[in-house]
């Protein structure tokens, strides 16, 4: 995998008058905590240096050169987690953890799809279902990115986590039965028109049953309203 690098400083302030000021000034903060160290280092970053340095890969290992105001040290960390304003397309805060080239490390890699299918040139449907498979190995075994050759996927096939060839250095975590990709057959288009037929039956039906009720309904209380006339003054007399 590439190592991406990036400048960053120490900071002191925290809070969130110190966040605001940060983003209007074009400034990210980060931490950076590690196993081997006895306590988390407070960073800052420039905004336009970060999206340069994470580009379209927001997974990975990361190169920091950190400034501490005196002298510049070198670390090699991986992005665990970050806070992302997807409103302003800006990024807001970033975990590192600090990882050693001895140390294995789990992490997601990115599934990139290759060719043309087959079975979608003769009409089928491709599904990208995974994304993303969790891998655990070295820093320097990480690989860039899994391509899936997609070119033989007939309609009705797919391709399986299990499919990939990795080497024995780099252990897949993901259940090795999920499907990454698959192409399924298409709807005929009889079944479109007779599920259309269907629907336009039924909806007619459910009118003219709702209009007969009515009508009845209707009749019946005009005869209720003949029926209950006011009595005539004879019969008032004799009450």
């Amino acid at each position: 995998m590439e190592k991406r690098k990036l400048k960053v400083e120490l900071r002191n302030e925290t809070g969130k008058g110190a966040n605001r000021r940060f983003r209007k000034e074009g400034i990210v903060t980060g931490v950076l905590y590690s196993p081997h160290d006895k306590d988390n280092l407070l960073l800052k970053m420039k905004r336009d240096d970060l999206r340069r340095s994470l580009t379209d890969k927001r997974h990975g290992l990361v190169n920091l050169e950190i400034d501490d105001g005196k002298k510049k040290n070198k670390r090699l960390v991986m992005i665990k987690d970050f806070q992302y304003n997807s409103l302003k397309k800006q990024f807001l805060h970033v975990d590192f953890y600090g990882v050693t080239l001895k140390e294995k490390i789990t992490m997601k890699i990115n599934v990139e799809l290759t060719g043309e299918s087959i079975g979608v040139e003769e009409g089928g449907i491709l599904e990208f279902e995974l994304r993303e498979i969790e891998i655990e190995c070295l820093p320097s075994n990480i690989p860039d990115t899994f391509k899936v050759d997609i070119t033989n996927l007939e309609v009705g096939d797919h391709y399986s986590v299990g499919d990939i060839d990795v080497s024995e250095e780099v252990k897949i975590l993901t259940d090795l039965d999920r499907t990454i990709a698959s192409v399924v057959p298409p709807m005929k288009e009889e079944e479109v028109v007779e599920e259309e037929e269907e629907e336009g039956v039924e909806g007619a039906e459910g009118v003219e049953g709702v209009e007969g009720v009515e009508g009845e309904t209707g009749e019946g209380k005009k005869e209720e309203k003949t029926g209950a006339e006011k009595p005539s003054s004879e019969t008032r007399k004799e009450k």
